[in-house]
């Protein structure tokens, strides 16, 4: 995690939006087939936050989900720090006025109707723009599902998280922190990120932006200490200016990527109708996105995949390639794809093709693709020739593709009626320590990023060592040159601003 002193987010006014000590909750139920308020308070209490420390807050339920229930916030003991309004929109104004005649200073309003319905919607939003200035409150929304925070730090519990999300799947902690206008960006997609190894530890969603924007919210996230890639889903800018300088301060020493969803008409329909928002011309988008060093794609399963490339905090020192497979065709169809990327593959000098010849086939040919045919030995394909590759300087990136299990192999040994010996019997987790440590920590120290392909797929045990170990793996080919691409791109947008930026 980056090496950021924990108070400056600490003191950062969106700090208890994401670390409240204490949630009243405004529209959540025992109904949990109608009523999102009952899945959203269920992830709270799921996630560990504090039963002690959440109010329910219902006019006529005395319990709901085995908590006390209050007929108002002002009933209450104590000022609640945060207030988590799931109520109909025209509820809203009434909820949020009693909130700062209480004292609260902090809101989520998930509720939808708002500007995104017209002129009504835009009186309603404006109401609740009032009294939040009428009572100095800030707040996230409306139109959002919250927030989601796995390093949720009060009291200071260890596998706790925050989750006001719908959605009751969570993703595996990490170092990536989502922004999304969406709510299916911000939450739905932990389906996904957990399938490929998609690590997330802070995915909050923006909504309508009335009080709180992007900005902010990147504004916090630059200093959080447990933040070490951004993603963004953007359907507006709201305040241009102060967007390109908070990203530019980023990209200087965290990568940002993004997927701006306006840009055609149909899109722009759809975002007005979503958020209220209106749309900007692509171009647009593209210059400030380019002039920022945030990395751009048209693609949410592109858009996922960078963010876990980003997340092993491996940057490479330039654009040279070094690929490996056992198939002269996907070797072939890696160089094409990074040398229209802008990539470079270069030959292998005679060194180090040298230094390569113990490891290889005799009827393999040592070049770059390097094609192992399907006579490979295990170790050296694991081992010995990324080693080698990385060691002679000569490549910034290494993608392999021939990453099978070793108990797939025996499998088919046994059912081809050929002899095994109890030897090779080894449990996965004992073949990572001997495959896959040794290359990790020559990366490390390199600064080589490798790239694996598994083919059989992401449920594949050997697959999933790979994923827990925080190694990239992809099931097909084009993914890993266009990783290795955006890497390359960032690395020398960091250069360019510091001319002495050192890997």
């Amino acid at each position: 995690m980056t090496e950021i002193n924990r108070d400056i987010s600490k003191n950062h006014f969106l700090y208890h939006f994401l670390n409240p000590e204490s949630i009243a909750v405004f529209g959540a139920s025992n109904s949990f087939l109608d009523n999102m308020g009952a899945m959203m308070l269920r992830n709270i209490i799921f996630g560990g936050f504090p039963k002690e420390r959440i109010y329910p807050i219902h006019p006529k339920l005395e319990n709901i989900q085995g908590l006390k229930a209050h007929k108002s916030i002002l009933d209450l003991s104590e000022v609640p720090d945060l207030a988590f309004i799931i109520l109909r929109p025209y509820n809203v104004p009434k909820v949020l006025e009693e909130c700062g005649e209480k004292g609260v200073k902090r809101a989520i309003i998930v509720s939808g109707g708002f500007r995104e319905f017209g002129s009504d919607g835009i009186q309603l939003s404006n109401k609740i723009l009032n009294i939040a200035r009428k009572y100095d409150i800030r707040f996230i929304g409306p139109n959002c599902l919250g927030v989601y925070n796995a390093f949720y730090n009060y009291p200071e519990f260890e596998d706790k998280c925050l989750n006001t999300m719908w959605i009751y799947e969570t993703p595996e902690r990490g170092n990536i922190s989502i922004i999304a206008h969406s709510g299916t960006v911000a939450s739905h997609v932990f389906w996904y990120c957990n399938r490929i190894g998609v690590k997330i530890g802070k995915s909050l969603s923006a909504g309508n932006e009335e009080n709180i924007d992007l900005v902010d919210f990147l504004d916090y996230l630059k200093d959080d200490p447990e933040t070490d890639v951004i993603g963004l889903y953007i359907e507006e800018i709201k305040r241009g200016k102060e967007f390109i300088d908070i990203a530019k301060k980023i990209t200087s020493v965290k990568p940002i990527v993004a997927i701006y969803a306006g840009g055609t008409e149909a899109a722009s329909r759809s975002i007005m109708g979503h958020t209220g928002s209106i749309a900007g011309d692509n171009k647009i988008f593209e210059a400030v996105f380019k002039e920022t060093g945030i990395i751009s794609t048209d693609s949410i399963k592109e858009f996922f995949y960078y963010l876990r490339t980003f997340s092993t905090n491996i940057i490479p020192n330039g654009n040279r390639l070094g690929i490996i497979t056992d198939s002269g065709g996907c070797g072939a169809m890696m160089a094409k794809s990074a040398e229209k990327l802008g990539l470079i593959v270069p030959e292998f000098s005679d060194e180090l093709k040298s230094k390569l010849k113990p490891y290889v086939p005799p009827v393999a040919n040592i070049d770059n693709p390097l094609d192992l045919t399907f006579q490979f030995n295990q170790y050296n394909l694991y081992v010995k020739i990324p080693k080698a590759m990385i060691n002679s300087g000569e490549i910034d990136a290494i993608i392999m593709y021939a990453a099978f299990g070793f108990k797939e192999i025996l499998e088919v040994i046994k059912i081809s009626g050929g002899k095994t010996y109890e030897e090779f019997e080894v449990p996965n987790h004992m073949l990572k320590g001997l495959y896959l440590k040794p290359i990790q920590r020559l990366v490390k120290k390199k600064e080589v990023p490798v790239f694996y392909i598994g083919p059989q797929g992401y449920s594949n045990p050997w697959v999933q060592e790979f994923i827990k170990s925080n190694i990239p793996i992809f099931d097909l080919w084009d993914m890993p040159v266009k990783c290795f691409s955006v890497l390359a791109k960032y690395s020398e947008y960091r250069k360019k601003l510091n001319p002495n930026f050192k890997i």
